[in-house]
This record gives structure tokens, C-alpha cells and sequence, in this order.
């Protein structure tokens, strides 16, 4: 009676932690459909499919009905062990979120505090503006104008005399314009910074609310998988021991006979998985990422100290007149703005041979910009050099030059486009030779001594430098190589410059576990070679190096950077 009563609480407690995950897991961002089913099958079985120790003892008096038992036995012990993945599965999935959820809150934070300060410059600055517009008002009254005319002005009534405004503005002086001008930019910046401030602030307080649903799912569901540990194991215990006494054998070599059989299954799971013809990796637009604002930033504003007192003024690289313009400089002269107008200078001297047939075309624009070639006869002597280069033009030696001399005015304002053709694709011709030259030595070295060491331990979310989860790991792993990864294990897998099918895998390569497919990930390992990989596992499993089939819903696809 006692030993069926142990049974039966180890059975009853691992139903009741399977019950809880079925109605905390649909909370999870990450688990799928399918899950909660799952789970109230394999409860009902917990509480009734099991035998009893009278059971047990009748099957051994019939072969059939010990192999019966044997076979009952073995399904027990398969179902308890996917129950309990499903457990871990469902909480590493919710911490997952929780992660993703952290970083959009702090960024959102971030980006409202942000926003309240540069309303505050704004403020300031308007108030700068207006200090400045009274006394541009008070001096236009002292000599003479109107109280009226920097009204007038300002306003933008189109039945307003254009003719009597230009009229007002030579009136003023340069610097009284600017602080017209600033005063409007103000006006308009104030009005910018509190629209965006309002989004910025409601989005961090929904980022907030975002997070504590996701703290409650990752904590309730990883109560329930820390629950289920021990009874599964008991359980696991129990369930060997009536196979060790069907079988007449010692309960250690059927516990490796179990451990055998379980190792033949993921075995045949992993090849499975590896002769998947799976599609080519599509990267979704908002895998992992935090999307920005609807309303767009507006331009910044800093403090400049230089002034006898401090002022408020729109940061240099953000005050241009035209956004589009001013997106493309920072753009495009950057990279290549030395080596670039080199090779357009190359093309413009082939042009400059080529319409050598059509004079006409080009007198008919030299007389227009004869004082510009006036100025220049100085520098002829720098042309007179070039021309020795090409003798083949004897004939029009002195036309040549200023032919020469006047693409290399023009091309002046063709950059801008051209670097923006020729930029991208060079980007994606460096990534390959950088990932394939990497050296993984020292992120796999640090991974196997941190694995070894006692010291070291799983904690969900931490990031170090004694307790981890997978992702920390992979990313403090990879950080000794001199390679940068994101935090999450999806964004880790989306981030790869490169992707491999599993049969093609070598040290330094990511593999990672996803019960959806691969539209998000919950685990990521290194693969260290010899089919094996080196991870964080869990809080009961720890840092430990396993063969790759160990690896929970491997996904068929492996990143490489």
C-alpha cells in the first residue's frame, strides 16, 4: 500500500503542474496552438493510465500480459519525459518574450525622456526666439518703422503685398532675419517635440504594461516547469523500477537500456530534421526588432555653453532646410567621398574624347562662359601637361583643355546619386569574405572552460558573468572572437549574414530550437564539431556540452557570422 501510495502523489503532482502549464501556456507570446491539447491529453493519462502494484504483480504471472505492462511502462515514461519539455519548451519560450519585452520598454523609456527634454530645448528656445523678435520690434520702432511692419512680415496671408514684405526685409538687417526665421522654427519645433513626446510616452507606458504580462506569463511558467522537475523524476524512478522488476533485471541497466532507447529516438529526430527540405530562411521584417514611432522625430536641439550665458540651438548635422537633402549627404560622402570622385572623373575624360566630332555643340556653350576661362589661363600650364598624354589629339590642343576643365565643374552635383547605386551592393559583397574568414578559437575556447566550471549556472534572462542563459552565453561566447550579437535568441538567428542546412555544420556555427517553424526561436547552442554542441541549457541542467539531437526542437537551419 505504500509504495502505491508514492506512486500515486508522484503521478497526482506532475498532473497538477501539466494542469497549470495547460492554462498558463495560451499567456505565452511564443507557444503554439497546438500546445494546451497536448497537455490536457497527457494529464488525463497522468491521473488514470497508470498502473497499479497489484497490476504490476498480476502481469508477471503471464508473458503476454508482462510484455503488455513492459510496453505500458515505456509509454508512461515517454509521455512523462515530453511533458516535461513541454514544461521547459513553454517557459524558455516566455522568457524569450520577456527579454524582447525588457528591451522594447527600455528602449520606449528611453525615447520619452528623450522626448520630454528636447520639448523642454524647444520651450527654451522658443522663448530665446520671441527675447529676440522684441527686440528686433524695438528697434525697427526706434528708426522710424511701425510697430506694424514686423507683423506684416511675419504674417503669411497671401493678400499681403509680397512687393511691401521684400520691402520690409531690407529694412533689416541679416541677423534680424535669422531671428525671424529661428522664431517660426521655434514655433514649429515646439509644436513637433509635443506630438512626438505624446506618442513616445504613450507607447513607453504600453511598453511597460507589455512587460509586467510578459514578467507574469515567464514567471507563472517557470514555476510550473520547476514544479514538474521533481515529480517527473520521481515518477521517472518509479516507472524503471517496475520495468527493472517485469524484466527481472537490475534497475541500472534498465536505466541504460531506457537512456539507450531515448538516445535512438532523438537520433532518429535529428536526422529527420537534418533531411528536411526546408524553404530558404526569410527574414520577417519585424523578427525581434522594435518598431519606431508612427510620428517621426523631430529635429534635435543642444545647449551651447560657448556663449557668455547658455542657449538652446538646433544641433549643426540636424538644421538643414530640406530633410531629403539632408539625407542623402550623410548617406553617400561618408564612405566615399575620396575614392569615388576618381573613378567618376575617369568616365567624364572618355566623354571628353568621344564628342570630339561634334565641336559645334560645345562652341555654342564656351562663349557663355568665356569670363570663367579667362580666369583659369593661369592654370594652363597644368593642362599643357595632360594633353602630352593623348597625342593623338594634336590638332585642337587648346580646346581639349577647356572641354576638360568644365566636366570637372559639372559633375559636381552628379555625385549624390551615383554613390547611392554603387553603395549598396559593395556592402553585400564585404559581408561574405568577413564571414568566412572568421575565427571561432576563442568563443568556443571560453565556452568549454565556462562549461566546466562548477561556478558557473543558468539563470533565465542573466546576463553574467557567473550565471547565464543561452543567448547571454552565445552572445559573451562570441564576444571573445571580436563578433557582435544581439541579445535574444531570435534576434540572434535573424541577424546571420549566412545560413546552412545542419549536414553542412562546423564549429562556430549556431543552431537553435523553435516550436513554431522558425518564425521565432526560444534556445540557440554552439556547435563545437564531432556533432556536438556546448549551451546553457536550463536552471536544472545547467552549462553543459551534449550531442547536437539534444538540442529540443532543433531547427533545420544553422547561422553563421
Amino acid at each position: 500500500m505504500a509504495y502505491r501510495h508514492t506512486l500515486g502523489v508522484a503521478a497526482s503532482t506532475l498532473a497538477l503542474a501539466v494542469t497549470c502549464l495547460a492554462g498558463a501556456a495560451p499567456a505565452s507570446a511564443a507557444t503554439t496552438t497546438s500546445f494546451p491539447t497536448t497537455v490536457s491529453i497527457a494529464a488525463e493519462r497522468s491521473v488514470s493510465g497508470l498502473p497499479s502494484a497489484a497490476e504490476i504483480e498480476a502481469a508477471k504471472e503471464d508473458k503476454d500480459s508482462t510484455n503488455a505492462m513492459i510496453a505500458r511502462l515505456e509509454a508512461s515514461l515517454a509521455s512523462s519525459r515530453a511533458e516535461l519539455l513541454q514544461a521547459e519548451t513553454a517557459a524558455a519560450e516566455a522568457q524569450e518574450s520577456l527579454l524582447t519585452a525588457g528591451e522594447e520598454r527600455d528602449l520606449r523609456t528611453a525615447d520619452a525622456e528623450k522626448a520630454v527634454k528636447q520639448l523642454e530645448y524647444a520651450k527654451q528656445y522658443l522663448e530665446q526666439s520671441r527675447t529676440d523678435l522684441g527686440a528686433i520690434a524695438s528697434d525697427i520702432y526706434r528708426n522710424g518703422a511701425g510697430n506694424s511692419t514686423l507683423g506684416i512680415l511675419l504674417n503669411s496671408d497671401d493678400s499681403n503685398d509680397l512687393f511691401y514684405k521684400a520691402a520690409t526685409i531690407d529694412t533689416l538687417s541679416q541677423q534680424q532675419v535669422q531671428s525671424v526665421n529661428s522664431a517660426t522654427e521655434a514655433e514649429a519645433l515646439v509644436s513637433s517635440w509635443e506630438s512626438y513626446a505624446d506618442a513616445a510616452q504613450s507607447a513607453a507606458k504600453e511598453a511597460a504594461a507589455n512587460y509586467d504580462a510578459s514578467a507574469s506569463t515567464a514567471n507563472s511558467t517557470l514555476a510550473t516547469y520547476q514544479a514538474a522537475i521533481k515529480p517527473e523524476q520521481d515518477l521517472r524512478d518509479e516507472l524503471i523500477s517496475n520495468l527493472a522488476s517485469l524484466k527481472d533485471q537490475e534497475e541500472a541497466e534498465v536505466r541504460k537500456q531506457v537512456e539507450k532507447q531515448e538516445e535512438a529516438e532523438r537520433e532518429t529526430a535529428l536526422q529527420e530534421t537534418i533531411s528536411a527540405d526546408d524553404a530558404p530562411v526569410v527574414k520577417p521584417s519585424q523578427a525581434g526588432t522594435i518598431q519606431p514611432l508612427a510620428v517621426d522625430a523631430p529635429q534635435e536641439l543642444e545647449v551651447d555653453e560657448s556663449t557668455a550665458e547658455p542657449t538652446v540651438k538646433p544641433k549643426p548635422e540636424a538644421q538643414p532646410l530640406d530633410e531629403v537633402d539632408t539625407v542623402t549627404p550623410t548617406l553617400a560622402p561618408d564612405p566615399e567621398s575620396a575614392p569615388k570622385p576618381q573613378k567618376t572623373e575617369t568616365p567624364q575624360v572618355e566623354e571628353t574624347q568621344k564628342p570630339a566630332e561634334t565641336p559645334k555643340a560645345e562652341e555654342t556653350q564656351k562663349p557663355k562662359e568665356t569670363p570663367k576661362a579667362t580666369e583659369k589661363p593661369k592654370e594652363t600650364p597644368k593642362a599643357t601637361e595632360k594633353p602630352k598624354e593623348t597625342p593623338k589629339a594634336t590638332q585642337k590642343p587648346k580646346e581639349t583643355p577647356k572641354a576638360t576643365e568644365k566636366p570637372k565643374e559639372t559633375p559636381k552635383p552628379k555625385p549624390k546619386p551615383k554613390p547611392q547605386k554603387t553603395e549598396a551592393p559593395k556592402q553585400e559583397q564585404e559581408v561574405a569574405p568577413q564571414s568566412s574568414g572568421r575565427s571561432y578559437g576563442a568563443a568556443i575556447s571560453w565556452a568549454l572552460n565556462t562549461a566546466s566550471d562548477n561556478s558557473k549556472y543558468y539563470v533565465y534572462g542573466a546576463n553574467g558573468p557567473n550565471a547565464f542563459d543561452c543567448s547571454s552565453f552565445s552572445q559573451r561566447a562570441f564576444g571573445k572572437s571580436g563578433i557582435s550579437l544581439p541579445r535574444t535568441s531570435t534576434q540572434q538567428f535573424f541577424a546571420a549574414p549566412q545560413y546552412v542546412s545542419l549536414n553542412n555544420l562546423r564549429p562556430g556555427d549556431l543552431v537553435f530550437s523553435s516550436s513554431n517553424g522558425g518564425s521565432s526561436f526560444y534556445h540557440v547552442a554552439i556547435y563545437i564539431g564531432n556533432g556536438q554542441v556546448v549551451h546553457a541549457r536550463n536552471p536544472n541542467a545547467g552549462i553543459s556540452v551534449t550531442p547536437l539531437s539534444w538540442v529540443n526542437n532543433l531547427h533545420s537551419k544553422a547561422a553563421r557570422y
